[in-house]
């Protein structure tokens, strides 16, 4: 949860800059319970009682993308019982 205890502007400054990271190839593990830190992934990995239950691969984060990739989170979610 790498924005949990930050406000809101802060929050998106760290999105940011671990969104520019992995631009440049740096590979970002994140967990995270939050719907706007997890659009920014290219690969979502959902856990269920320890075991993998699915995963979701989307492309490069793009910021006029936001609501698609919220909505493609969102349905992978809701299909796995969130």
């Amino acid at each position: 949860e790498p924005t949990g205890a930050l406000n809101s502007s802060m929050g998106l400054i760290v999105l940011d800059m671990l969104t520019e990271l992995n631009d440049k190839g740096q590979s970002i593990v994140m967990v995270t319970h939050d719907l706007k830190a997890a659009t920014r992934a290219t690969r979502l990995i959902y856990l269920k009682d320890g075991k993998v239950d699915g995963e979701l691969l989307m492309k490069n984060f793009k910021k006029e993308d936001i609501k698609e990739r919220e909505k493609m989170v969102y349905n992978f979610l809701i299909e796995r019982g969130w």
